[in-house]
């Protein structure tokens, strides 16, 4: 299957889904931003360690800036190992602490989290695209003080078009994602939890420094299954290698954003 048949099938499949969870829900828009920033360290046996700071914060009823409130920050050391031809192993256990927000129905509490994904990525002249399979164990305690051990999978197709090969080698970067949850009856009976796009452009500086700036849409479905928020807003990457040992081609120039 070419690379053009895929994209449209994998787009078709998102909007189909898409429409199947906003039947009789509402749909509250709610601008939003991530900003990120992350290290590379290149480890022995096609190891590559990424301790990842992350931040969201949205607006609300309240304000429509979509800095205007926190929404969460998260600590995550990412564990990569890419010594197999065109697939990266990726795990973490992360930290997030969630704000509160006023005007929504978002309240303070951690989290941790287990994650585990894998990533085939296929390269073509000028372009490249990925496959990515996500297994997530979500722990928090909900706001009726049950705890919580809520898995989710997250199927993500991206493509990224190669501008130049200059010295700030720059890319346009897309993906579609679907997430699926299996929650306990008693804390939710939705299991399409939503679905994500993201459109981005990327950058490196130098060899050491890479950037992405970018676009996300995410569609987020309530518990209760009756409403839908749409998230948008501004993304913002930041990655520096302060290691002096160059970084695996095979992990860069990539819109495989590891987000919330």
């Amino acid at each position: 299957m070419s690379p053009c048949k895929r994209r449209f099938i994998s787009r078709c499949a998102l909007m189909a889904l898409s429409a199947s969870a906003s039947v009789a829900q509402t749909v509250s828009p709610t601008p939003g931003s991530i900003q990120d920033v992350s290290t590379e360290i290149p480890l022995p046996e096609n190891f590559i360690l990424e301790p990842q700071l992350q931040n969201g914060s949205q607006g609300s009823s309240i304000s429509g800036n979509p800095l205007a409130f926190e929404h969460g920050s998260q600590f995550r050391p990412w564990l990569h190992y890419e010594a197999i031809p065109r697939i990266t192993l990726t795990g973490s256990l992360s930290y997030i602490y969630a704000f509160t927000v006023p005007g929504t129905s978002y309240d303070k509490h951690p989290e941790w989290r287990v994650t585990a994904f894998a990533t085939a990525k296929q390269k073509y002249a000028g372009s490249s695209t990925y496959e990515q399979l996500r297994f997530e164990l979500l722990n928090f305690r909900a706001t009726n003080g049950d705890v919580q051990h809520l898995p989710r999978v997250r199927a993500r197709f991206g493509q990224n078009l190669f501008l130049s090969e200059s010295r700030w080698k720059p890319y346009l970067g897309v993906y579609e994602e679907a997430i699926l949850q299996f929650p306990q009856p008693s804390y939710s009976g939705v299991h399409f939890e939503g679905a994500r796009f993201f459109a981005g452009y990327g950058f490196e500086y130098g060899e050491k420094a890479r950037f992405l700036v970018g676009f996300k849409a995410e569609a987020e479905v309530s518990t209760n299954g009756s409403s839908v928020t749409l998230f948008y807003g501004p993304v913002l990457s930041v990655n520096y290698n302060f290691t002096s040992r160059p970084v695996n081609e095979k992990h860069r120039r990539t819109t495989a954003f590891k987000d919330f």
